[in-house]
């Protein structure tokens, strides 16, 4: 499903809203409106709005004065503002730009010409925004690259040289011992590169999304028997209890990396003989897919790091596994594809529920 733009409509006259409103629904626009300023600012503070649309003549505060609020807001001053004005004055228009405004259209409104500045700014905003976010992660990346990867690969150099330089006797247990730690970093290095790939492949849009009916106990299976590696080594019990009968509209290939990374997660901080669980429920349109685990838990405070502020976070296993701290990105995006929903619950020292929320399928 492609992404649809919010615009908000400001005007304190009614009939402006119904008609502005209408040309923009007809075109599939989400909408938003206000009679004032004020209200504005609230609606703007709440909600993601990608364009306003603003009057300039209205009451107690006009659309000039509110433009300057908004753009002293650090959240909000981004997002460009098309003053709806009848004054046609040359300093009328130079007041408007003067307060942060990008662009004006003179009343009555014309279809066609407020469609092409609407589709213009909205253009330019959205490049904008999916540009930062671009750098965004291409700067994270480079610090995984330079950090995550490098690291590993320096040990796999070293244990090589070790190995081709004949300090250990090959019938030695310090030898083989060498060679299980040789084999486990080329896998957790290798299996970064390929989260790196798919994550990749997202961002530039090279992977497009392919939403069709699926049932979910075969991806389950199918995440399950992927990680059985590390399960097994922990001595962990993982359930599969999803219904059979259970279908969800998703994109096959994703859904599988949020439920793997998920997993991961759930083995590398659940401690040795504990217990990993699938289950699901359902109403009339959504799938309700649960990942409880009798690990270690979160506190409020990781918690909110992590899923309100989308701060970067890391920490070691209960067997002091090495972390990327790559997985929780890969499924906020990777949910998003799947216009699903990401929830979590967690107790400190008793465990966490995954819940992820998905169209359901007939």
């Amino acid at each position: 499903m492609d992404y649809t733009p919010k615009i908000l409509i400001v005007d304190d006259n009614i009939e402006n809203l119904k008609v502005v409103g209408n040309i923009l629904q007809s075109e599939k626009f989400d909408i938003a409106v206000s009679l004032n300023g004020e209200s504005a600012i609230n609606i703007l503070l709440n909600n993601e709005i990608d364009l306003i649309l603003m009057d300039i003549m209205m009451p107690e505060i006009d659309g000039l004065e509110t433009c300057r609020r908004i753009k002293c807001i650090d959240s909000l001053k981004e997002i460009p503002l098309i003053f709806l004005t009848a004054k046609a004055q040359t300093n009328d228009i130079l007041e408007a730009f003067e307060a942060g405004g990008v662009d004006y259209i003179f009343k009555p409104f014309n279809r066609l010409e407020l469609l092409a500045r609407v589709n213009t700014h909205l253009d330019l905003f959205l490049s904008k925004r999916k540009l930062k976010e671009l750098y965004k992660n291409r700067d994270f990346v480079y610090s995984i690259i330079a950090h995550d990867i490098k690291s590993p690969f320096n040990k796999i150099t070293q244990f090589l040289q070790m190995l081709n330089e004949g300090y250990l006797d090959k019938d030695s247990s310090d030898y083989e011992a060498l060679l299980d730690l040789l084999n486990t970093e080329t896998q957790k290095t290798n299996g970064l590169i390929d989260e790196l790939i798919e994550w990749g492949q997202l961002l530039t849009n090279e992977n497009h999304n392919q939403l069709q009916s699926k049932h979910l106990k075969p991806i389950i299976d199918s995440v399950i028997t992927f990680l059985e590696h590390q399960s097994f080594s922990k001595a962990l019990e993982i359930q599969n209890n999803i219904d059979e009968k259970a279908k969800i509209i998703c994109d096959e290939k994703s859904i599988e990396v949020i439920f793997r990374n998920l997993l991961a997660n759930a083995i590398k901080f659940t401690p040795d003989g504990g217990k990993i669980t699938f289950s699901n429920e359902e109403n009339t349109q959504k799938v309700f897919i649960q990942l409880k685990d009798s690990g270690i838990g979160m506190t409020k405070e990781v918690l909110e790091k992590i899923f309100e502020n989308n701060e970067f976070y890391k920490t070691n296993g209960t067997n002091k596994e090495k972390g990327f701290g790559l997985g929780l990105l890969i499924i906020k995006d990777f949910v998003k594809k799947n216009n699903a929903e990401l929830k979590v619950d967690s107790i400190s020292e008793e465990g966490t529920t995954f819940t992820v929320i998905i169209d359901k399928s007939i």
